[in-house]
């Protein structure tokens, strides 16, 4: 593994950790200078390359949820309780103004459960985007790395069968082989 291969590693576990999704914008553009710099012949080369992009593919699929939403946007806040204390300017009331210990706990759980929720979408919407990027660039690396040779297909789908990613994407990564 060479050192691009280990700070994009080091990055996408950190990702997965931290769920930031800057982690995972560096690593993009940490593999997209990388195959700037893979000359058209070097076979060595565009397959490490793709296999670096197939590995980079993998942390999406298991971070992307498929069943997420993007119409199903977050809302700051929680509704305040029936008995509640000081109000900000934000609508949001201090939960150390609620009198009551079980309705301020009530409270101060809704309130984390709508951040959490804020962060999750952000997170599922920036990687969704990521995606789309990435997948432009592999489109045009294949393009312009690979022709329709059998060798070149066979190369191809070695590295998809030995890639962990889903079968929705391999067949993606498959409509911009050259034919």
């Amino acid at each position: 593994m060479d050192l691009i291969d280990e700070k994009v590693a080091e990055k996408l576990v950190a990702f997965e950790i931290e769920q930031d999704p800057a982690l995972v914008h560096e690593s993009l553009d940490m593999i997209e200078a990388a195959e700037r710099d893979v000359s058209i012949g070097d076979i060595t080369a565009r397959k490490q390359a793709l296999a670096q992009r197939l590995r980079f593919f993998a942390v999406l699929d298991r971070n992307i949820d498929p069943m997420w939403n993007p119409e199903d946007k977050p809302v700051k806040g929680a509704a305040p309780p029936r008995s509640h204390g000081a109000v900000y300017g934000s609508g949001e009331v201090d939960p150390a103004t609620i009198a009551d210990p079980a309705m301020r706990a009530e409270y101060e759980r809704a309130l984390q459960a709508s951040k959490d929720y804020g962060r999750r979408y952000d997170v599922q919407f920036q990687l969704r985007r990521i995606d789309e990027r990435a997948m432009r660039f592999v489109e045009r690396f294949l393009a312009e790395r690979y022709s329709e040779s059998p060798t070149d297909r066979q190369e191809l789908e070695e590295l998809l069968s030995a890639a962990p990613i889903n079968d929705a994407r391999k067949k993606q990564l498959r409509s911009f082989f050259p034919k």
